[in-house]
């Protein structure tokens, strides 16, 4: 007997409905039939079920493991929480169906968070020490980034800049980026002030621009009272602080905070120009407290020519001292 595969269509019967799948078959040369493949006829199967599930939201093996990882769950822990055998979990992750209100717990967890850890303090009690704790360290890290995202879209919102325009520096605004320049002056300014550090970020931004006419870190600047600073400062930098990027605390004379870094400063993120220009103006101020910077930067022709509280343009830059 010769054969050959071919893609055919097949129709499968899926809890009493019909789907009709087009998949591999291996046909008999001589009757034009479809033989009995073990390995085609099991695809087959798998893109039928998988079309009855799409068709009734019914969720899929790979969401339920991505689900469990997302909350360090196992088989077990998750079985326990839900009330079921351990066994369901496994048969429903190698691919049998989920029964309706099984489907519908599963689909209700998993797309809101907020039901799931409701659930979870209220079955935890049948969970191991261990487990919960995993659990908690879970839920604790997924929470503290829908804050970071929230507070990130909302920065984007109110500047504007997930787009190339002259009051970002024809940069989309780069976070990683931001936040390293943050990182990299306060590791090379001791006792680094919010005043201070503001116009480091400023200087350097503005500086790049003028010399390639693009920002580096994509960040919109404002009139402030103490000078160019980043729109939105404090959000941005209780962002950072939320992500453990940067920590704070009194100046000993309780005049205001200084700026600690929490984590190092990832140089790769940089060309060696734009470290250059960082270096550059790290040095040049290093002698500046935050009143002399202060005043050198309102002799700016970008402070004077602007209202309170109004964009600094990039263009300014080409007019820097």
């Amino acid at each position: 007997m010769t054969t050959h595969i071919e893609k055919r269509k097949q129709t499968f019967k899926v809890r009493d409905e019909n789907i009709t799948v087009e998949a591999d078959a291996l046909i008999d040369n001589k009757t034009n039939k479809i033989l009995f493949d073990l390995d085609l006829d099991n695809q087959a199967i798998d893109l039928a079920f998988n079309i009855y599930r799409q068709k009734n939201n019914l969720i899929s093996p790979a969401e339920m493991v991505a689900f469990r990882k997302k909350y360090q769950l196992s088989q077990r822990s998750l079985a326990k929480l839900l009330d079921v055998g351990s066994a369901t979990i496994a048969r429903y992750e190698k691919g049998v169906l989920p029964s309706e209100s099984i489907n519908n717990l599963l689909r209700k967890i998993k797309d809101d968070s907020s039901y799931f850890v409701s659930l979870f303090h209220q079955n935890k009690f049948k969970l191991s020490a261990k487990d919960q704790k995993k659990i908690e360290a879970a839920i604790s890290k997924i929470d503290k980034q829908i804050k970071s995202d929230s507070l990130l879209n909302a920065y984007l919102f109110r500047n504007q800049n997930d787009q190339h325009t002259i009051e970002d520096g024809f940069s989309k605004f780069d976070l990683d980026k931001f936040t390293n320049m943050v990182l990299y002056f306060t590791q090379n300014n001791p006792k680094l002030s919010k005043t201070r550090l503001n116009k480091l970020l400023f200087y350097s931004d503005f500086r790049f621009f003028k010399e390639n006419s693009v920002s580096i870190s994509g960040t919109t600047y404002i009139h402030d009272y103490y000078g160019p600073v980043p729109s939105d400062f404090e959000l941005l930098y209780t962002l950072l602080k939320d992500n453990d990027e940067i920590e704070t605390k009194p100046f000993n004379d309780g005049h205001g905070e200084m700026f600690i870094s929490a984590q190092e400063f990832n140089k790769n993120l940089f060309t060696n120009e734009e470290l250059k220009v960082l270096k550059t103006v790290s040095d040049d101020f290093k002698d500046y407290n935050a009143k002399k910077i202060t005043d050198y930067s309102h002799q700016e022709k970008a402070y004077q020519d602007t209202k309170m509280k109004a964009v600094i343009p990039y263009n300014y830059a080409l007019d820097l001292q």
